[in-house]
């Protein structure tokens, strides 16, 4: 229903006034708001193909700029005959050619092995030894044991040696006899016949007391020694251990506690702040009921990262996996005769500009190459892409002799621009000393009937090879000489044809402008369209109002008029 109108208009008088309203309202829009809707609608046509065609000259532009690199042209390629052996990358500019080289030796990270441990939790710090914490001045005067206090010696877990001192206790070398002389200690499996040897020792001016297993080196459970006891004047716990390991000039020293585990000492070494560039792990190598190892290795390869276990711990022994025997940890690579040794897989200064990522023994050759088919396709690229846009540029600017008009683009300033890119495109550029590559027709550049131009692979693939050189001076230009090359002339004007303030942005605010203007013509018009035909339907209704009286009127006179002439006619028949 049009805007204004009263869907009961026209039901009072029977007239079709609604559809005469809708009818006069449908011939107003047509000569005022669809010309201006279509020509809206051909605005916003346009500025999609501003789009399509911005983006084919920015496909030319993209390959302009990627020939107006250096890099480009001095890009390099490397390949590997048995990837399998090695890999390799190459830096732009190295000499192009071939390289055969055998790999002798890779680089590998040295690594200690530890004996088989029944778990990860398998202790490799038995305390054999227990000492005092504290000295004394003189070892034979001042009671260290009172009278009633308790010492209790364990060793191995099951042989128990318990004293208790008598009225005015026991100076340190009397608990040293009572100690050594005890019942319970003798008949035992050490040097002296004994379970456990207590004796003196000395640091600065003090006496401190030691009680250890009387086997001499005696390690493990068999060999514990434990300490419990009432003492005022002496605690007693085990000694601290020492593992100590080097790399390169850095010496690493780790004070272990009793009861250490395998995987606690992997720990302690991990952990460690002055942990010079190991990993030490706790490996099952599934071998039976001691299958657990712990590994210390390098985290770099090669001789300078080489450990050496120098301090190892009485219940676990360590011996060297990888380097043994003083085998080298060092890569080495053969080239022409003559050998090279590296710390490392990765070799980036024996051959120039060439880094080799060794990967296993044995030969394979480098062949690095230069950019001439990475050239060749961005000349072709440039190619295709000046083809697309040009014709889509002609078919929105052409005459359509089917249709009689013009392409929708044709009204705008890129009615031309298929013919800027023609004059682009043949550009002279005389960069190159020998003057053999002056433009794309020395490429092989040929125009074709229908304005879109070709490259002759031939032609293109000879001067490539040929005259490398010169190609790229066509392209780059020359510097010292201020000659602009044909990569940056194509991609400067390009830049200004589809820049932010270029002339397609400057057609498309044009059209958006245009488009904003009809849009408010629009709006407009159909307001006032509302206006008017909101007082046509007030007049029609009472037009409608006034007809249905004029009918029920006439229907009231008709009416009137045929019961007179009824009792007209009845009277007349009675007489």
């Amino acid at each position: 229903m049009a805007v204004g109108s009263i869907s009961s208009i026209g039901i009072g008088s029977g007239l079709e006034l609604q559809s005469i309203l809708d009818q006069l309202r449908e011939v107003d829009e047509e000569a005022q708001l669809d010309p201006k809707r279509e020509r809206k609608a051909e605005l916003e046509e346009r500025l999609d193909e501003f789009t399509v065609v911005k983006n084919k000259v920015l496909d030319i532009k993209s390959a302009a700029l990627t020939l107006s690199l250096s890099s480009t042209f001095n890009a390099r390629t490397i390949e590997s005959s048995d990837t399998s052996v090695m890999t390799a990358t190459v830096l732009d500019s190295t000499a192009t050619g071939a390289t055969q080289v055998t790999v002798d030796r890779l680089a590998s990270k040295s690594s200690w092995l530890s004996d088989g441990q029944a778990s990860a939790d398998s202790i490799v710090y038995v305390p054999t030894s227990q000492e005092s914490t504290s000295g004394v001045a003189d070892p034979a005067s001042g009671a260290v044991m009172l009278e009633g206090e308790t010492l209790t010696i364990t060793f191995a877990g099951s042989t128990t040696i318990s004293l208790t001192a008598p009225a005015g206790g026991w100076t340190m070398n009397e608990l040293v006899s009572q100690i050594n002389s005890a019942a319970d200690n003798q008949g035992g499996p050490g040097d002296n016949g004994r379970y456990v040897t207590a004796e003196t020792y000395t640091v600065g001016s003090d006496t401190y007391l030691r009680i250890r297993s009387d086997t001499s080196g005696g390690t493990g459970e068999s060999n514990r020694v434990e300490v419990s006891e009432t003492l005022t004047g002496l605690d007693f716990e085990p000694p601290v251990d020492v593992f100590q390991y080097q790399v390169g000039s850095d010496v690493v020293t780790l004070n272990v506690e009793a009861d250490t585990t395998l995987s606690g000492l992997a720990a302690l070494i991990n952990d460690d702040a002055d942990n010079p560039g190991v990993t030490a792990s706790v490996i099952d190598d599934g071998s039976g009921s001691s299958s657990y190892k712990l590994l210390i290795q390098a985290d770099d390869t090669g001789e300078d990262h080489r450990i050496s276990v120098t301090t190892q711990l009485d219940d676990i022994a360590m011996s060297e996996e990888t380097g043994a025997g003083g085998a080298s940890l060092n890569a080495q690579v053969t080239i022409d005769g003559i050998s090279y040794q590296r710390q490392s897989n990765t070799i980036s200064d024996v051959l120039t500009g060439i880094t080799m990522n060794l990967a296993a023994t044995g030969s394979a050759t480098l062949t690095v190459s230069g950019s001439e088919e990475s050239v060749k396709d961005l000349i072709r690229e440039m190619v295709d892409a000046y083809n697309a846009a040009t014709q889509e540029l002609r078919s929105n600017t052409a005459y359509d002799e089917d249709t009689g008009e013009f392409g929708i683009l044709a009204g705008t300033s890129l009615r031309g621009l298929s013919f800027d890119l023609q004059d682009l495109m043949t550009s002279t550029v005389r960069a190159d000393s020998e003057g053999e590559v002056t433009s794309l027709f020395d490429l092989g550049l040929e125009f074709e009937r229908d304005g879109t131009i070709s490259i002759d692979e031939d032609t293109l693939d000879s001067v490539i090879t040929d005259s490398f050189d010169n190609v790229k001076a066509f392209f780059l230009g020359d510097d010292d000489r201020d000659i602009t090359g044909m990569a940056d002339l194509v991609n400067d004007r390009l830049r200004a044809v589809t820049g932010g303030s270029g002339q397609i942005e400057g057609e498309k605010a044009a059209t958006n402008e245009m488009i904003s203007d009809l849009e408010d013509q629009i709006e407009r018009i159909s307001a006032r369209l509302d206006r008017r035909y909101e007082i046509l339907s007030k007049q029609f209704v009472e037009l409608d109002r006034y007809m249905s009286q004029m009918t029920a009127l006439s229907d009231y006179l008709t009416s009137q008029f045929d019961s007179l002439s009824k009792s007209a006619g009845g009277s007349s028949g009675s007489k």
